[in-house]
């Protein structure tokens, strides 16, 4: 896990936006009837979603149109996505998700293969990260790299 603190300073670097407070976070879990890990907890204090690294992460804010709330709910809805997992992004083919409760927490897979988040016996390897903090990590690092050229 990547401290929180560095990676605060990391984004402040690239981005002057600010994050959500802890009761907001309260509504998010009630909301989705999940409990947030720490370290997304931490860094929602300073990032709020968007774009970074090349990856629009779902907004965590209520009243923006794609937020990660109503996305997690609709596609519960289509697949019946077990609760444990919030969708935090869809790319081209692609969806990534946080778990939870288990580790690896984030994992970035094919769209098709969403319906095999609870056995996780995918067709394709996904990529993972152990937690939020090792995947925002990854995608400031991709940011910072962008932003060389």
């Amino acid at each position: 896990m990547h401290d929180v603190n560095i990676l605060r300073n990391k984004y402040r670097t690239l981005y002057d936006i600010d994050g959500i407070s802890k009761e907001y976070l309260d509504k998010i879990e009630q909301k989705l009837q999940i409990k947030l890990p720490n370290d997304f907890r931490e860094i929602s204090s300073f990032y709020s979603g968007g774009a970074v690294g090349g990856i629009d992460i779902h907004s965590f804010i209520l009243s923006d149109p794609t937020n990660f709330i109503g996305e997690t709910l609709r596609i519960r809805e289509a697949v019946d996505l077990p609760n444990r997992f919030v969708v935090i992004a869809e790319q081209a083919e692609s969806i990534i998700v946080m778990d939870t409760e288990n580790k690896p927490s984030i994992i970035w897979l094919d769209s098709v293969e969403v319906t095999k988040l609870e056995k996780q016996d995918f067709i394709s390897k996904p990529d993972v990260w152990q937690d939020f903090s090792d995947f925002l990590n990854y995608l400031l690092d991709e940011e910072e790299e962008e932003r060389k050229y």
